[in-house]
């Protein structure tokens, strides 16, 4: 094993950490926050920013072509490493038990959204949170950019901005993007890196401009946008983005969490080429397609029905411009694994909590910032399935499946349907866990296990989009924890480590 290779991409990951925590503590200046919150935010940065620079120096020395082995097992450090180190300023500066900044963290970093900050939350000192409005904005602001972070990818920024992480990088990138969009890699990993990010960035800051045209203020739009782009949720209101009763502001987010859902190298391709590379895509058409049907359905589902948004406002749902409204924003965000709401979808009939389920569990698409299945594993299950039936009439038959004309290889079939088993199959096991906890029913359980997995946020029962994850138990916490790093990295990169053959030579 190459510990010092794996040691120095560590303290790169710790570094930039460091630097947006710096920020935040900048960002808690310029507002009205306690002197001793931005205090306590750069001084951290400091030191950590000290720590990481001993961790590289120490680990310099000659370059050596990173194994598919160091790969994975640095983006598994990296990720836990990061949960960690971004735990600590709400440990310190908020008072929070250690599991609940963790929870936290892990919940922003994986762009899941699941949150357990609200008015109940227990601190160290035994005392109660307050909820969200008591937050410092630079511990709010420092919340959303891990979603920002975490969206892309730490591991790609750093291939992005340092150059000599190139050697090697392609089985980093490999192990921190959905290998489904492996086939779109530029030729040198490093371009790729700086393309997905120069993309990302661009969106993110014509995003925030428009919300601020909207009438947010450039604090909020900001942390709105790392919620939208890296399809994260968190928001800095507890009412959501309903706190703000803007329809302007709802149609910007539901366009931004769609191209977040959408392919990134897409988007890329698209400002070079022009709009009809998405339409000549098959998984953004699915994406496009399911999120249409699906959003007609629904606004169907809840004419007429009595329901309250997201501020626990009645709504006036005989009005179908009404019910479209809202039925179309919380079918992107629950698709596009955001967890943002308008609406308190949980008091809807239960034929449309049955579709924004099956919205969880299928995601966005490859190479997009959404956790779930993804659009393309569901095609190439399909089309495997057709061809297996096929070929039960027509046993000889040499049909292949293809994906945008291109045939898959086998292996990646295989892949596609392992993945599947392993991804139910943990879905279910923890499911089961949940339900042995205290005050976990079994609505409450699977719908946690599939919101968390899949990088959702908010789920079903108690954890519906009024609630939050604050009263569960400490275990149910941890398996959550370790649910979202897991779908964050397509249980593969996570999973290869625990066997025992990864770590012999």
């Amino acid at each position: 094993m190459n510990w010092k290779g794996v040691i120095n991409v560590l303290s790169v990951v710790i570094l930039i950490c460091s630097l947006a925590i710096g920020l935040s503590g900048i960002v808690s200046i310029l507002s009205d926050d306690n002197h001793r919150i931005s205090i306590i935010l750069i001084t951290y940065s400091i030191l950590l920013i000290i720590f990481s620079s001993i961790m590289f120096y120490l680990s310099k020395g000659k370059k050596h072509e990173l194994r598919t082995r160091e790969g994975f097992l640095i983006v598994s450090l990296c990720w836990f490493s990061i949960i960690i180190v971004g735990a600590m300023p709400f440990y310190i500066v908020e008072k929070m038990r250690f599991i609940d900044c963790l929870f936290e963290t892990a919940s922003g970093f994986s762009t899941t959204g699941a949150s357990i900050i609200d008015s109940n939350l227990i601190l160290r000192n035994g005392e109660k949170l307050g909820g969200l409005s008591t937050i410092s904005k630079g511990i709010l602001f420092w919340r959303s950019m891990t979603h920002w972070l975490g969206g892309m990818g730490i591991i790609v920024l750093s291939i992005a901005i340092l150059p000599y992480l190139g050697i090697g990088g392609k089985k980093l990138y490999e192990a921190e993007v959905s290998s489904a969009s492996s086939s779109q890699l530029a030729p040198r990993i490093t371009d790729t890196a700086k393309m997905l990010w120069g993309v990302y960035i661009l969106m993110s800051i014509t995003q925030t401009i428009l919300l601020m045209i909207g009438g947010m203020s450039l604090f909020d739009a900001w942390c709105h946008t790392c919620g939208t782009i890296a399809t994260g949720g968190f928001s800095t209101s507890p009412y959501s983005i309903s706190a703000f009763d803007s329809f302007y502001i709802e149609v910007i987010i539901i366009v931004f969490m769609f191209l977040g859902c959408s392919n990134f190298v897409l988007h890329h391709n698209a400002l070079k080429k022009g709009l009809k590379v998405y339409w000549n895509d098959e998984e953004f058409r699915s994406n496009l397609i399911v999120s249409l049907l699906c959003g007609i359905g629904l606004t169907f589902i809840i004419y007429g029905k009595n329901w309250v948004d997201a501020a626990n406002r009645h709504i006036d749902s005989s009005n179908i411009f009404s019910a479209g409204r809202y039925a179309f924003f919380q079918v992107v965000s629950i698709k596009s694994t955001t967890g943002f709401c308008t609406a308190d979808f949980d008091s809807w009939p239960d034929i449309a909590k049955l579709i924004l389920l099956m919205l969880m569990l299928i995601g966005g698409c490859a190479g997009s910032t959404t956790g779930g299945i993804k659009h393309v594993r569901i095609i190439l299950l399909a089309k495997y399935s057709v061809m297996q039936i096929k070929r039960t009439l027509f046993p000889h038959s040499l049909s292949n499946v293809t994906l945008n004309g291109v045939r898959v290889e086998a292996t990646t079939l295989h892949k596609v349907l392992t993945f599947f088993f392993i991804y139910f199959a943990i879905t279910a096991i923890s499911a089961l866990i949940l339900c042995t906890q205290p005050g976990n029913d079994l609505i409450t359980s699977v719908s946690a296990a599939i919101s968390c997995i899949g990088s959702i946020g908010p789920a079903f029962a108690k954890l519906g989009p009024l609630c939050t994850y604050s009263w569960m138990s400490d275990l149910s916490k941890s398996i959550l924890i370790f649910l979202m790093v897991l779908g964050r990295l397509e249980i593969f990169t996570l999973a290869v480590i625990f066997l025992p053959s990864f770590w012999k030579n």
